[in-house]
């Protein structure tokens, strides 16, 4: 067997291998994930040399590779060997075609929705967005009720989105009483849009948003989940704040719980709404595009500084918070940071009750009612957290249980 650090027969492969080391090494990979990749092309190149293989990387040495080393074609039937063996791999090819190497991205799986009903449901979107400015979120959510009608509609004979009529409305609806009243009420007034636009631009013949089932929703149906005081303190100490991903976390977690900050607008947080002059921190929200200035207090300006100085890796990117792995990106647009609260609360054993909220916005919802506690006005609280309306806010009047008592009456003899 030819030694892997012998002169090697295969110059081409092996300079390319050498090149998308040093490009992987720009891009700011850890030494242990190089060695990894080092060591898989090390021995793709032997592999060529001991099957006599040309030079130069192609698709019949990649596919004589994996099969040597029997990796499944079944994602599922993998071992972390395999998989690093097909990734290892497949960032070779990548780097040969583009001279490059992008982050994995989970592409959206094609809808099954005709193509003609699909257009439509894009020309929708689109003019929700130029017409109604209605924010991504917003869109994401309509596009995923939108689908699964038109999908039933489609299951249901319907190739087209002028042949929809009331029925198939009642039926979807129906189809749907499973879930949870808001959101059964977010699909109504979904579809209610789509069709009154719909009518107004042509896509149908006449406007069927009143064949649309009501659902009402009471604005206090639900109390909004709440953490005690020890078990964010659990949470916050549970957080590794040597490694650098712990500096990140601490950092994120601190906003969510000090500040009340949704996770969109933590994740697109960027380096020039830091005020450290002021003290402040200035951000255009995420779901209502409304400006919000918060208040930066020591232990916040702390975190930050030490993950900006000591964790964040060098780039220009300027949002503030990046992954952790190579190359350094920040988080996609449909992170909502959900590993990060996770991580830390399992790490500190904290139990929630069964049907409570555990993600970042448990931590808004905890913020505001400890303000209410601490006897902070309503007006102030929805400043804080960037309410349109102080209905919104009024909802924490629900847990705060400490208040209500007191103003209970006493019940006479």
């Amino acid at each position: 067997m030819t030694d892997v650090h012998s002169p090697t027969s295969h110059p081409e492969l092996e300079a390319l291998t050498r090149r998308a080391l040093k490009h992987l090494e720009s891009l700011g990979y850890s030494e242990k994930s190089l060695a990894y990749f080092e060591l898989t092309w090390q021995r793709l190149r032997l592999f060529a040399q001991e099957q006599a293989l040309p030079d130069g990387l192609s698709e019949e040495l990649l596919d004589q590779f994996l099969a040597h080393h029997q990796v499944p074609a079944a994602a599922v039937e993998r071992t972390a060997f395999h998989r690093h063996l097909r990734r290892a791999t497949g960032v070779l090819a990548q780097f040969a075609v583009h001279g490059t190497v992008a982050r994995r991205i989970m592409k959206r799986a094609p809808s099954p929705v005709p193509a003609a009903m699909q257009e439509v449901l894009t020309q929708y979107l689109t003019y929700c967005a130029t017409h109604l400015d209605a924010r991504p979120g917003t869109l994401r959510g309509r596009r995923q009720h939108l689908e699964a009608f038109l999908l039933h509609a489609h299951q249901h004979g319907v190739d087209r989105v002028a042949a929809i009529s009331g029925g198939h409305l009642s039926s979807f609806i129906r189809a749907r009483c499973h879930l949870a009243t808001k959101s059964v009420a977010l699909t109504t007034s979904t579809l209610r849009s789509f069709l009154r636009i719909g009518a107004v631009q042509g896509w149908l013949p006449i406007d069927l948003s009143a064949d649309v089932p009501t659902v009402h929703v009471r604005p206090d149906a639900t109390i909004p989940s709440v953490w005690n005081t020890e078990d964010v303190d659990a949470l916050l100490s549970a957080v590794d704040t040597v490694s650098p991903m712990g500096k990140r976390d601490r950092a994120i977690l601190l906003l969510a719980c000090r500040l009340g900050m949704r996770a969109g607008d933590i994740r697109t947080l960027t380096l020039d709404s830091i005020h450290w002059a002021t003290a402040r921190i200035t951000f255009a929200q995420q779901k209502t595009g409304a400006i919000v200035e918060l208040p930066m207090t020591d232990e916040i300006a702390e975190a930050l500084i030490d993950y900006l100085r000591h964790g964040r890796p060098a780039t220009s990117r300027r949002e503030v918070f990046l992954r952790g792995n190579a190359p350094f990106e920040p988080f996609g647009s449909n992170n909502n940071l959900h590993h990060v609260i996770t991580r830390y609360r399992r790490l500190a054993g904290i139990e929630l009750p069964a049907k409570s909220r555990r993600g970042l916005h448990s931590l808004r919802h905890t913020l505001a009612t400890r303000l209410l506690g601490r006897g902070v006005p309503l007006e102030t609280i929805g400043t804080v957290l960037g309410h349109h309306s102080l209905d919104v806010t009024r909802r924490y009047t629900k847990v705060d249980l400490d208040g209500l008592r007191t103003a209970a009456l006493e019940v006479e003899p």
